[in-house]
């Protein structure tokens, strides 16, 4: 009976994580790489097409700002291109400071973001 309740809790922890998918990060001011990102109540979990995984914890995050570059697009049939970006200042298992961006189309992530940005402290502008 214990075990099926311990099991049970691990399972609905699992489920608490927001997932977003088809992103696109740049982690260390490096090349943009498409990544799934899932977040969850003291970390963000960021894993790439390569199988490569980066772990961030909550309070390892100094600093982070957010800003929305949609431009009008097109000539005759004009269109406004979203691309929301979150740039994240941390530090990385090692204590080495690490810069990463995250961008993306859907506007509905941003809110996510924000929440789970905002137990750090205020954005950096």
């Amino acid at each position: 009976m214990l075990t099926s309740s311990i099991l049970f809790s691990q399972v609905s922890d699992v489920k608490s994580a927001e997932e977003y998918n088809n992103l696109t990060c740049v982690v260390g001011l490096r090349t943009e790489q498409l990544c799934n990102i899932a977040i969850h109540k003291r970390s963000m979990v960021i894993k790439f097409p390569t199988g490569r995984t980066e772990i961030i914890k909550l309070h390892k995050i100094g600093k982070w700002g957010y800003t929305n570059e949609s431009k009008l697009k097109g000539f005759i049939f004009t269109w406004v291109k979203h691309r929301h970006v979150f740039g994240i200042s941390y530090k990385n298992i090692d204590g080495d400071l690490e810069q990463m961006a995250i961008a993306f189309n859907d506007s509905q992530y941003v809110q996510p973001f924000k929440f789970f940005l905002e137990d750090v402290g205020p954005m950096f502008e």
